[in-house]
């Protein structure tokens, strides 16, 4: 301590300790609003990963989707749905064409207690397949409030 100039040493205290809060604050602030882009779960003894919005209302397919190939769908909400077989599913393109999707929809039986537990999810309803006629992403509005987005090959 004998080798700092007079003053510099409390500067350089007061500057770390500066230096240590806002490292501090920066990773709580990142650990409570981090949201994941995708989420891996098990159902029915199958792996899948979910992607979408975690937390609110995301997706998983059978397979990669891409374009003007059927997909088969499975719908993962975080709140009750209560999705039923009229349901209207409004698709948006990225070239703005909409199209209005009714398919037939069942909720998965194999959503166990597990999954409920530990990631909160409330639903997971499987849809019929369904082929998107443009690559992109793709906007997902069921009824008139839940939406979300699929990136389409």
């Amino acid at each position: 301590m004998s080798s700092f100039k007079k003053g510099t040493f409390p500067k350089l205290i007061t500057g770390l300790s500066i230096a240590a809060v806002l490292s501090i604050s920066y990773g709580i602030y990142h650990e409570i609003t981090y949201q994941p882009s995708y989420l891996d779960i098990q159902v029915n003894g199958s792996n899948h990963t979910v992607f979408g919005d975690i937390g609110e209302i995301g997706y998983y397919a059978d397979s990669l989707v891409t374009e003007d190939q059927e997909s088969k769908i499975h719908l993962v909400s975080w709140s009750n749905l209560n999705l039923k077989n009229d349901s209207r599913i409004t698709v948006e393109y990225p070239s703005g064409k909409e199209e209005i999707w009714s398919p037939s929809v069942s909720l998965v039986e194999g959503s166990s207690q597990s999954l409920k537990d530990e990631y909160e999810i409330e639903e997971i309803y499987e849809l019929e397949p369904y082929s998107f006629s443009e690559s992109g992403v793709v906007s997902v509005t069921i009824g008139d409030d839940q939406e979300f987005s699929i990136d389409v090959k």
